[in-house]
């Protein structure tokens, strides 16, 4: 009896579920574009309003060749349903110290099918506290768009960490003291106002006496050697000129065929192999990185993206060099 029960749920289930795929992936509209002479994968991606890698994913393409008339399907995203009254006014649950969740990601990743409801139920969240969160202006998604949400929601308090097991990079609550004020709670945590502030939008950050609870992330209580400057046998190529990628190379291609982020932690050189990961150091100042390498140039020296440059504290438009490293 009970096994005839549970198969009766599990199809009351499956067809619940597929009713709603099915509605889901409808909201998905497929359309096709023609290749003309002189467009990139760049290009049509901003024409279209997608990524490049979508756009490869949906065509089953890995290069970055392209022919003329030449047919691309894409996809956009059909007009959504309108939300009910009953979700978008709904109570505001914008504090980062409520709704549990377990999932430790802070990003989501759109999927075909998706809508701002579905995901915002899924992260404990409102429709509107989704949208403000992301900047969005009307309920339109597109595949592979990534969405902020509120995964930092479950903070557990300060009280369950030790001073010697505090981790790096974890969030917690913290229950404020008449003693607390905006410097002691900076100082303690070891955050700058701008960090504690975005931890805690629904706060007034500068009058903390109106508040009973704050979230705020734990400083790291340990510190660990660099394993691969530890272990690693490497091997000096001595010191080359160094110079940064102009603002204007964001989004173009590189020689391995990716596109330039400042970001990443990439390199362009001469001759070293793409895809080599090399060690760069700053010798002004002992700081030192790892490296990628996708891109060539002709000059001599190491060319840095500006993520690198910045950790390096190198100087932009000022001749300096660099020493680099590389497994022997």
């Amino acid at each position: 009896m009970r096994s005839i029960l549970n198969k009766i749920i599990k199809g009351i289930v499956f067809g619940i579920f597929l009713v709603c795929f099915t509605n889901a992936v409808s909201a998905q509209e497929k359309r096709t574009y023609q290749v003309k002479k002189g467009d990139t994968f760049y290009s049509i991606s901003k024409a279209l309003d997608v990524t490049v890698a979508e756009l490869k994913e949906w065509n089953s393409i890995t290069s970055n060749a392209l022919e003329i008339d030449q047919e691309l399907v894409y996809f956009v995203q059909a007009e959504l349903p309108e939300i009910p009254d009953s979700l978008s006014q709904q109570e505001d649950t914008s504090s980062l110290i409520t709704s549990p969740s377990t999932s430790p990601n802070t990003y989501y990743l759109v999927k075909s099918g998706d809508s701002l409801y579905k995901i915002a139920r899924e992260n404990d969240m409102s429709v509107q506290e989704l949208k403000d969160l992301n900047n969005l202006t009307s309920n339109d998604l597109r595949i592979g768009q990534r969405l902020a949400v509120k995964s930092v929601s479950v903070a557990p308090v300060v009280s369950e960490f030790s001073d010697e097991s505090s981790p790096q990079g974890k969030f917690a609550l913290y229950t404020l003291s008449g003693s607390d004020n905006l410097n002691s709670i900076l100082n303690k945590f070891e955050m700058s106002q701008s960090e504690l502030q975005a931890l805690n939008p629904q706060i007034d950050i500068n009058n903390l006496r109106l508040s009973k609870n704050i979230t705020v992330l734990l400083p790291p209580s340990k510190t660990f050697e660099n394993p691969y400057l530890e272990k690693a046998d490497l091997q000096d190529l001595g010191s080359v000129p160094v110079m940064i990628y102009s603002d204007s190379y964001k989004g173009k291609t590189t020689t391995n065929g990716e596109l330039y982020n400042p970001d990443n932690l990439t390199a362009a050189h001469s001759n070293i192999s793409i895809g080599s990961v090399i060690f760069v150091e700053n010798p002004s100042n002992g700081k030192g990185i790892y490296v990628r390498i996708n891109d060539r140039i002709t000059n001599p020296g190491l060319k840095l993206s500006h993520d690198a440059f910045r950790i390096l504290d190198l100087i932009p438009n000022q001749p300096q060099s660099v020493s680099i490293y590389t497994d022997s």
